[in-house]
This record gives structure tokens, sequence and C-alpha cells, in this order.
């Protein structure tokens, strides 16, 4: 079946291939064809070939079923029926696919998008966006190859390169992503979203001054970047540099909603032995947002840190209901358990952290732990 697959992949492919030669002579001569022209073409149609090796799992016809129900996947699939060569449309609908995690479908509406119309930007940007949440092998480069085809095709488009520098950084291209971002500087020098990523490529190479810098840079262009105040506060918190609660306190100016900054002014007071303050910003979190689990665990940790086990207990086992894949919550639940003295449920709650999380160390030591007192007791 996917060697079939395949031979109609290729088919398809060439088509494809014949679709941008048309698009390419009519808008363009030979004389200024580059050999991206050459590269986009293969590289479509390559992807047309991969995309036919489905995920390991192929999709079951419940999942078909439910992204052909889909609403708005049913109106745009009408709308393409009638205009089966409006580009806007596949593109519309692979978004939509996108969004339901119908990757492959997704991928197949971007490709017949792209080849009636190769000179759209955003098209690139959401392929680059499938491939890399696709996470084949190899579809991270082929991620960086689609952004990097669309930076040499708009060379002057900020998005783009931002977009380009961001992917660059999660595959830990550094050094490309820097080059990247001084593209943008050259056109723009004071462009505070380039600064931004300065900032995060500088943190992820472990260089807090440079990053620290950038990020000041950011907000100093714009004062409403709430990313750059949240990434700045998260590397004041680290120094316990009590600037951090400026910085979050600038996040929620800009976002009142953004939980994470109230959390970590939260965790400013509780690394500062200040657990009042602390208590009184994560209450006023959960009673924001009820499921938010990183609050009770939190909680449950300055409840443990005073010896007050049971109220410790309750907010794991809240942690545990709001999040049933907290694997720290599990163990945390399993510690305080223990301590009260049930063992049974500690070892239930350990044997649970460690089934779901092989490498965390300490619910293993844990259940050795609880082994050797039980062959001491015999």
């Amino acid at each position: 079946m996917c060697r079939l697959k395949i031979a109609v992949k290729r088919r398809c492919g060439f088509l494809v291939y014949l679709c941008l030669t048309r698009f390419w002579v009519r808008e363009t001569s030979f004389t200024r064809m580059t050999p991206y022209f050459f590269f986009f073409t293969a590289l479509l149609s390559s992807l047309l070939l991969f995309a036919s090796c489905k995920r390991e799992s192929p999709k079951v016809p419940e999942a078909i079923q439910y992204l052909s129900a889909d609403p708005e996947i049913a109106r745009l699939s009408r709308l393409i029926e009638q205009n089966p060569k409006a580009d806007s449309l596949y593109y519309l609908r692979a978004e939509t696919y996108y969004q339901l995690d119908g990757l492959d479908e997704a991928l197949a509406d971007l490709q017949m998008a792209m080849s009636i119309d190769s000179m759209k930007p955003q098209y690139y940007h959401l392929l680059a966006d499938v491939l890399i949440d696709y996470a084949r092998p190899n579809d991270s480069k082929r991620a960086i190859d689609v952004l990097t085809l669309a930076a040499e095709r708009f060379p002057g488009r900020i998005p783009t390169l931002l977009k380009l520098s961001e992917f660059q950084l999660i595959v830990r291209q550094h050094s490309s992503a820097l080059a990247t971002l001084d593209r943008i500087f050259q056109i723009e020098p004071q462009n505070p979203e380039a600064f931004f990523m300065a900032g995060r490529i500088a943190l992820d190479m472990g260089d807090t001054i440079k990053a620290i810098a950038a990020f000041k840079k950011s907000v100093q262009y714009e004062s409403n970047n709430a990313d750059a105040w949240f990434f700045l506060g998260r590397i004041y918190l680290n120094q316990n540099n009590p600037q951090a609660l400026q910085c979050f306190d600038n996040v929620l100016r800009v976002d009142s909603t953004h939980m994470e900054a109230r959390e970590f002014k939260a965790v400013f007071y509780k690394t500062r032995g200040e657990f009042n303050k602390a208590f009184e910003i994560y209450r006023d979190i959960v009673r924001r947002n009820p499921d938010y689990s990183n609050a009770y665990f939190d909680m449950g940790t300055i409840y443990l840190e005073m010896d007050s086990l049971l109220k410790a207990y309750d907010h794991f086992n809240l942690a545990v209901k709001t999040d049933p894949l907290f694997v720290m919550a599990y163990y945390y639940r399993g510690l305080t358990s223990e301590l009260l003295g049930n063992i049974e449920a500690a070892r239930a709650d350990y044997k649970q952290a460690s089934k779901m999380s092989p490498d965390y160390a300490e619910p293993k030591e844990a259940l050795e732990r609880l082994e050797k007192q039980k062959k001491l007791q015999q």
C-alpha cells in the first residue's frame, strides 16, 4: 500500500513541478531564474513523496471522520469544490487542519496552494510549522529549508526573517540565527522583536549578560513586549533579584490574563521565605483559574516545608486531579503519604511517577527505600 501511495505521490510531485514551471515561465524570464526555483520545485516534490509515509500510527476512521465533520473544514471544502483554483482556500483549510492536528491533510493542502501561487510568504510559514510539528526524520531541516527559501524570495520581509531565526534557534543553529538577525538589523536597527530573539539566543547559549542587554533593548523600543518582560523577569528571578517583580508586573500591565507571570511572582516570594505573600498570589491564581495545577503544587511544597502535612497532601492531590500527567505531583503526594505513615499510598504514587517518567530518579529511590524498610521489618 505504501509503495502504491509513493508512486501516486511521485506522479503528483511531477505535476507540481509542471505547474510551478508554467508559473515561473509566465512571471519570470529564464535569465532571472535562480537556483532557488529548482530547489523549491524539488522540495515540494519531495514533500509530496514524503507525505505518503504517514506517522507510525495511521489515522483511524474516527480521526478522519472527526476532521471531515469539523464545520469549518466542511465549509472550506464546499468552497474549494466551487473554486478549485483558489489557493487562499487551500491555505485556510490547511490552517484549520493544522489547528486540529491533521498534519497530513494540512501538508497536502499547502502543497496544492503553493502549486497555484508560490509567492505568498504566509504559505511558507505554515508549511514550516507543519513540518516542525510533524517531527519526522529531517523535518526540522526541511522546515528551515522552507523558511530559508522564503527569506530569499522575500528578502526585506522582517516577519519571515524573524521566523527563520526562531526555527534556527529551535534546532540550536545559534550562528545562523544571529546572522539572520543581522539581516533584520540592517533593515530596521531598532526592531524590538529582533532584540527579543537575540535575547533568547543568548539565553540558550548560557550568556545571561547578553540576554539581559538584548531583552532590555527590546522593551526599550517596545514597552508592551510582554514576552521580553517575562524572559527578563525569569532571569532576575533566578538571580534572586527584586527587579523580577517589576518585570512580571509589566507583563501583567500588558496582559492581565498572563497566569505564568502571577505564578513566578509567587515563586519569587516563596524562594525568599515570604510565604504569606506567595499564598496570596497562588490563591488569586486558582480563583481566576481553578485548574491551574502549578499553583496547587507550589502551595503544597510550602505546606510541606512548614510541616503542615495534611494541607500539603490536599494540595498535591489537587495538583494531580487538575493535571493527571503531573509526575512531580504524584511523587510529592507519595512523599507526603510516607511522612503521614500511609506507606501503601506512598508506594502507589511512587510507582505511578516512576512509570510515567522512568528517568525520574527520586521515585525510584523512594521505592528502593521502602523495600529496604520492609525487609528490615521482616
